[in-house]
């Protein structure tokens, strides 16, 4: 990774030159120039999750598949998410930032799936995700899917906050037909494959530097998490998150 003069106050534009599935992938994007905490670095995640997104499509539609998700089916909507601390965090800004009565709504939208969990007996699990064995999240996932919980932020099947959407969100698509994914099953519904799996490396990035070393949370308790935890990560310079970034993601040193 380069880094090269600056393009506007406070950020350095970095840039790298990755090999990925065979494939290179040029990447330039600016970042911060001074000390930053983790949070600061989302919209660089967010950029570099695209990035790699769009390769695998390309991949995808090179073998004869199509991309089936489009605005309006919001199916994976249901799903349960998981995101960083970070990724809570700016979600409680944005929804605090919001004029009434849209944050009334957005609000109460959350409290009412968190009664739902509660009723089903699948709260307390999900208020304590490092407890939760690998091997048993995708049956914890089935059973979040079939309470039927829309996001909060879902309007008219379509997400409101589609530029700042979790990382998760941005890396699921489908070439299976829409219609199985409101049934969704290992044999009916196929991804597109990830070139890496961003989303999973900047939450392990966040547990690695944060006091709560939380692995993942779920979308659906972000705003209450978010309430009693801040971005403890510690201040680096922005070109050394972004290194750590490129070897979680990559598997080799940036």
């Amino acid at each position: 990774m380069t880094t090269d003069s600056e393009k506007s106050a406070g950020l350095v534009n970095a840039t790298a030159e990755l090999t990925i599935a065979g494939r290179k992938l040029r990447l330039e994007m600016p970042v911060p120039a001074g000390r930053a905490r983790l949070i600061e670095l989302l919209p660089f995640f967010r950029y570099l999750t695209d990035s790699f997104v769009d390769l695998a499509v390309e991949n995808a539609q090179a073998a004869g598949a199509t991309v089936s998700c489009r605005k309006g089916c919001g199916a994976c909507c249901r799903q349960l998410v998981p995101i960083a601390g970070i990724e809570a965090q700016r979600l409680r800004e944005l929804v605090e930032a919001m004029p009434e009565p849209r944050k009334s709504v957005i609000l109460a939208r959350f409290e009412r799936a968190r009664q739902i969990l509660r009723e089903a007996g699948l709260l307390e699990k999900l208020l304590e995700p490092n407890r939760i064995k690998e091997d048993a999240i995708v049956a914890l996932g089935l059973d979040y899917f079939r309470e039927g919980i829309a996001c909060p932020f879902l309007e008219d099947e379509s997400c409101s906050i589609y530029a700042e959407r979790p990382l998760a969100c941005r890396e699921y698509l489908v070439v299976s037909p829409a219609e199985h994914c409101a049934n969704p099953s290992a044999e009916s519904v196929r991804c597109v494959k990830p070139v890496v799996h961003t989303a999973k490396a900047v939450r392990g990035l966040n547990a690695a530097w944060s006091g709560h070393a939380t692995r993942w949370l779920p979308l659906i308790l972000a705003l209450t998490w978010a309430e009693t935890h801040c971005d403890d990560t510690p201040e680096r310079l922005g070109t050394e998150w972004v290194k750590d970034a490129f070897t979680r993601i990559t598997g080799r040193e940036a």
